[in-house]
Parts: structure tokens; C-alpha cells; sequence
């Protein structure tokens, strides 16, 4: 497992949390619902409906136990559930701090999606560092999941990162863009443009 290199980091900030502190201090330190499939949403992009209870009391250990057993409680809850559920405990005065989100996401959550890469696209960890962590912000973003036609691109990265196809892994990820084009989801075709360009900056 390789650590986040300065590019790979700040592209991940950028498209999570705005860039840095200002923005997430302003926005982001409450719980925030972003849209579509997602949950309730803490920290540096921790959507809690997708991690088990005890993953996110070990992530959020620090809050007070009221507010650790709302956290807890958004597991499993996405989509409108996750609205809903965000909607009712915006204002239950949990805050994550900008220090706190950026020390759960460089000893927890990078872990976290960069073992999950690694394990969806074996040989990840042979790519140059800015590549790696493209695909691991990718991961991130999307999920290690390889199944249907929205993950088609996934699989053939999955074949070329073996071959370090840099050009190749940068076309499929701007291919993925099809899945959001038109639909109002202009950050998720810039992220994939970022992410393919850091890859090629590897050639």
C-alpha cells in the first residue's frame, strides 16, 4: 500500500470536500446529504450508508455517545432513506472538524479504499504513485464493484493496470463518463478528467 502522493491527495480533496479547510469548515463539518445514491456524509467523503456500525464508531470514536449512535444509526440508509435521515440529524450538533477529517481520512480511510484498489486492480500497487492514486480516488468515488454495464470500464482498467497502460486506463476512465453525461453531474465528469490526466502524467 502506497501513501497518497501530494497530487493524488489534492485531487481527492478537491472533488470532496471543496479544496480544503474554508470550504469544509463552511459546509462540510455538519452532516451534509450530496445527492443520488448517498447517505448521510461526514468528514472527507465518508458516506456512513455504506460502512457497517462498528466501522464508523471506530472512524467517529471521538464524538459524544448521542451523537456516535445517530452516526451509527445512518448505516445502510442511502438513497431517499439517506435524505430523510440527514435531513433529521443535521442539527443534532455533531461537527467534525477540519484537523479531526483530515486525520481520520490519512490513517483510516486511505487505508481503507487503497487496499480495496488494490485488491479490485491487482499490480495497482506496481503503477507509478500519481496513477495509483488516481485509481484508489476512483475507488473512492465509485466502489470496488465489478458487476454490470456501468462498471465496464472498471474491468478493462482491471486488465490494463497489469500491462501499466497509462494511456489505456486514462481513455477508459474518460470512456466512463457516459454514465453521468447529461444528468447535472458536471463534478463526477470533471473528477474523471482529473483522474485521467494525473494517470497520463505518469507516461
Amino acid at each position: 500500500m502506497k501513501k497518497p502522493s501530494t497530487k493524488a491527495l489534492d485531487l481527492i480533496l478537491k472533488y470532496e470536500v471543496g479544496g480544503g479547510k474554508p470550504y469544509y469548515e463552511k459546509f462540510l463539518a455538519k452532516p451534509t446529504w450530496p445527492g443520488g445514491a448517498s447517505g448521510l456524509t461526514l468528514g472527507i467523503g465518508i458516506d456512513c450508508g455504506y460502512y457497517t456500525p462498528a466501522e464508523l464508531e471506530k472512524i467517529f470514536h471521538f464524538l459524544p455517545k448521542k451523537q456516535l449512535d445517530i452516526v451509527k444509526g445512518a448505516s445502510g440508509k442511502k438513497g431517499q432513506a439517506g435524505k430523510e435521515y440527514t435531513n433529521q440529524h443535521k442539527n443534532s450538533g455533531i461537527v467534525v472538524t477540519w484537523d479531526q477529517a483530515l486525520d481520520i481520512f490519512n490513517n483510516l480511510i486511505w487505508t481503507k479504499f487503497s487496499r480495496l484498489a488494490e485488491r479490485a486492480f491487482p499490480g495497482l500497487d506496481q503503477l507509478c504513485d500519481d496513477a495509483y492514486g488516481a485509481i484508489v480516488s476512483l475507488v473512492f468515488n465509485r466502489g470496488s464493484s465489478m458487476t454490470g454495464d456501468s462498471r465496464l470500464e472498471m474491468r478493462n482498467i482491471r486488465d490494463l493496470v497489469p500491462k501499466k497502460n497509462y494511456k489505456g486506463i486514462a481513455k477508459e476512465l474518460r470512456k466512463m463518463k457516459r454514465i453521468w453525461q447529461g444528468k447535472g453531474l458536471d463534478g463526477l465528469l470533471e473528477r474523471r478528467e482529473a483522474e485521467a490526466r494525473l494517470v497520463e502524467s505518469c507516461v
